[in-house]
């Protein structure tokens, strides 16, 4: 009795066994099954530009068929329930899987994709010249060509042009004509959302000798995000020996229109750009540093060591993201450590030094977004 008694205890053990293997071998299927669901959903933001408005806050796909799988996905819009009034927010992706009775549900937040331009000093919707002594830390890509020449002008790093690239002596990475287009941010997105939380300053012709940023603007009221406008209609605008704590926004300056002399520059915040010009040209060409004692003028913010007199210097220096909605020239000694993108031609000439800063692609600007979803490090359950 005691022997028959063990070996059907045995056996019942032995088909617990089997029947838990072969369960947890299905919750393994299903939890493969519920990642592809969520990979689905990716996709279809990836191949519809306009996913936003053609889905809701809610049920996506439902019993998707897959071998002998079934799966079902929901994007909820966690900030408001409405994906269609922000480009920007982000999306909980739910798929719950079934594989012959097994289910597994995973989880993961996910926003829109950093702009792939942001991985390069320099981007271009055209023609990108390089000459004279100018200097690029970071890679290069345009839809149009690239133009190099003088064998004093540097890229150190990749470039890639969709269409030819003109001399490649001095290029330490990889060069690669007839590489494929990429997509710029969403260009009117990007610009309506400057345009509409930044504080207008006054046009005038030229801007000299003053501290831009969220508590100070000598030239109207303040913006605590150091964010501000300025209209130009159609005119000539010159900025010079300026600390600039802040985000301009230049609508519409004409095409001979500067940034010179001392220019220090840095966004106020670390998720604005420092520069954005709609609609025109500007020329960026600094070629000294800030000096308080030449200049009279006291540049520091309150709390700032020498606030209150005029001993500092600061760098010839803009840090942080560029972006112009037409043709941007940067030349004679500019210093620019961040990305610079231009949906038209891009000059780089005369000693100017554009640097990468490649946190900016890991955290973007405001809207320097593609329109497809990707999934946030870290938010999968």
């Amino acid at each position: 009795m005691v022997l028959v008694s063990l070996v059907l205890g045995l056996s019942y053990l032995v088909m617990q066994s089997r029947r838990s293997l072969r369960t947890n071998a299905e919750i393994d299927r299903a939890r493969v099954y519920a990642e592809l669901g969520i990979y689905h959903a990716l996709h279809f933001t990836a191949v519809e530009p306009n996913w936003r408005q053609l889905l809701p806050s809610g049920i996506w796909l439902q019993d998707v068929t897959v071998d002998q799988a079934t799966y079902s996905v929901s994007g909820i819009d966690p900030v408001d329930g409405n994906l269609a009034n922000n480009q920007v927010d982000p999306v909980d992706l739910i798929c719950t899987a079934a594989v012959n009775g097994a289910q597994h549900t995973l989880q993961v937040q996910a926003q829109n994709a950093p702009s792939e331009l942001l991985k390069y000093a320099l981007a271009a919707g055209g023609l990108i010249d390089i000459n004279n002594h100018a200097r690029i830390e970071g890679d290069v890509f345009t839809n149009s060509n690239i133009d190099k020449s003088g064998g004093d002008t540097w890229v150190f790093g990749d470039a890639e042009a969709v269409g030819s690239i003109h001399e490649t002596a001095n290029i330490t990475g990889e060069i690669t004509p007839g590489a494929a287009a990429k997509n710029f941010p969403d260009d009117q997105v990007l610009v309506n959302y400057y345009l509409n939380h930044a504080t207008p300053i006054p046009f005038i012709n030229q801007i000299q000798e003053v501290l831009i940023s969220p508590i100070s603007n000598p030239l109207g009221p303040i913006n605590p995000e150091g964010l501000y406008i300025i209209n130009c209609t159609s005119q000539k605008i010159v900025i010079r020996n300026c600390r600039i704590v802040g985000t301009l926004v230049l609508v519409n300056p004409k095409s001979d229109s500067e940034i010179k002399d001392a220019i220090n520059w840095q966004p106020a915040l670390a998720d604005y750009p420092a520069l954005v010009v709609v609609d025109g040209a500007v020329k960026i060409q600094p070629n000294m540093d800030l000096d308080e004692n030449n200049l009279k003028v006291d540049f520091n913010l309150p709390g700032e060591d020498g606030q209150g007199e005029n001993y500092q210097t600061f760098p010839n220096l803009i840090f942080g993201p560029i972006y112009c909605r037409g043709n941007l020239e940067l030349g004679n000694s500019v210093n620019v450590q961040g990305p610079v993108i231009s949906t038209g031609f891009l000059v780089l000439k005369d000693y100017a030094k554009v640097t990468i800063v490649p946190n900016y692609y890991h955290h973007p600007p405001k809207y320097y977004r593609e329109t497809y979803l990707a999934p946030i490090r870290g938010t999968w359950k």
